[in-house]
């Protein structure tokens, strides 16, 4: 008696026993964001300066915020991105460009302490920060 041939299965992923360590240039990139945040603080001496400095890092935060929502956005292709939830197909546990992002504004608040008028320029920075992303995800999930 002859049983009929079976296809062969595919390989079963199991998650790994132990998460890959950090890229290398992490821990550096870590050492510079508080390098520039103990500089923000403590060494600029007027107002000029600290303004200039919030200025770089509110655009590098901007720029790391749209490529991390841009690649969130291709990743989920034809699926929409609950505003609550995150999107449904994460493939990174967390994403450094995000992560990164968030480590330039905390150095733009720091280096707005002792701004005159530092509220406003700190809530301003924020939503310069928050807006680019909350409208590319708009504009997907109105397109999906």
């Amino acid at each position: 008696m002859s049983h009929a041939h079976l296809d062969p299965m595919r390989p079963v992923r199991l998650a790994p026993d132990e998460w890959p360590s950090a890229p290398a240039w992490k821990v550096p990139l870590i050492g510079v964001v508080w390098v520039a945040i103990v500089v923000a603080t403590f060494a600029l001496p007027n107002s000029v300066a600290r303004a200039a400095v919030a200025t770089v890092a509110l655009i590098v935060a901007v720029v790391l915020a749209v490529a991390s929502t841009r690649r969130t956005v291709r990743e989920s292709g034809d699926q929409r991105i609950s505003w609550l939830r995150g999107p449904a197909v994460r493939r990174r546990d967390v994403d450094l460009l995000r992560s990164a992002s968030g480590s330039a504004v905390i150095v733009v608040g720091f280096a707005l302490n002792g701004v005159p008028g530092q509220y406003w320029w700190v809530t301003l920075a924020i939503v310069a920060w928050v807006l680019p992303p909350l409208v590319l995800q708009a504009r997907h999930n109105r397109r999906v």
